[in-house]
């Protein structure tokens, strides 16, 4: 009998290739907000959830839980509303699958997150004044609402406000990193993914093999404790040098790419593998169709 896993967000653009991909391993139950998508269809179970922000989510979320050995949630959402009262969920501490409190309350807020690495050795972007940078909200995701910035009065003015985080913009190549940790925050496996294009629906991504990314990510490790998938946005600029962007402390909306490559973090709760073969040089293409 297949493990049964609850998984968020199902109706999501990315899900129905993810939640197919994941049905041949678990059991799974979706959940989103949104009733009138595909998700009944393709997952093996759907339920409409109440909004992730909201307290009839902690109860919905407390009852299905009898119904499963693991839950993986994809909306921040659900997840800053989880970390807030996690005294309510102490039943479930075994189930929910995120990491400790400090480290989703500074993952999940951009503004705590530059702020906590600014005087690391780990490089991020400067938020002093250069002449292109970008401001992005506190707390986004999916890169909503992001603005370039051209000049010193557009900066002064995102400057000022409380919920955006002004940085410089960095030039270079794009990398996502799946990454999974042990309960006590050893990174067990990481897997870099160049992107080759990000386009209007379509996403082409590369994985690779890369020691310097590698170590760049144990070292992130060295200063917030991790449990579970996570995935680490990082830039590597013209001159070779690697910038963290932001850390999602969470599964990726495009983890399937990693799993089509050979590396299924969700199999380590399933049977504690934690050696995987890796097709790298893989290069793998996500078509969107979008209804209207």
């Amino acid at each position: 009998m297949k493990q049964k896993i609850l998984i968020s967000s199902a109706n999501g653009i990315v899900m129905k290739s993810l939640i197919t991909e994941l049905k041949k391993n678990f059991y799974v139950i979706g959940i989103d907000i949104d009733n009138n998508g595909d998700a009944k269809n393709y997952c093996d179970e759907f339920y409409l959830s109440p909004p992730g922000n909201s307290k009839t989510f902690l109860t919905f979320i407390n009852k299905l839980s009898t119904k499963v050995k693991f839950i993986f949630l994809f909306v921040d959402e659900e997840i800053l509303n989880v970390n807030l009262n996690r005294n309510k969920l102490k039943k479930l501490k075994d189930k929910i699958i995120l990491s400790n409190y400090k480290t989703i309350d500074i993952c999940l807020n951009k503004k705590k997150f530059f702020l906590y690495f600014k005087n690391s050795n780990i490089k991020i972007p400067t938020d002093k004044y250069s002449p292109l940078m970008v401001a992005k909200p506190i707390y986004g995701r999916g890169g909503a609402n992001i603005y370039k910035i051209k000049n010193k009065n557009e900066f002064l003015f995102y400057k000022k406000k409380k919920d955006y985080l002004v940085q410089k913009f960095i030039d270079g190549t794009e990398y996502t990193v799946d990454c999974l940790f042990d309960h006590k925050g050893k990174l067990i496996f990481n897997l870099p993914r160049k992107r080759l294009l990000h386009k209007g629906v379509s996403i082409i991504g590369k994985i690779v093999q890369d020691k310097k990314i590698s170590k760049f990510v144990d070292d992130i490790a060295k200063h917030l404790t991790f449990y579970g998938p996570i995935n680490v946005q990082l830039i590597k600029d013209n001159n070779n040098k690697i910038w963290l962007i932001e850390i999602n402390p969470r599964l990726s909306g495009s983890i399937e790419f990693s799993i089509k490559a050979g590396f299924n973090p969700l199999l380590y709760f399933k049977s504690k593998k934690d050696k995987f073969k890796i097709k790298y040089g893989l290069i793998l293409k996500r078509y969107f169709q979008i209804s209207i």
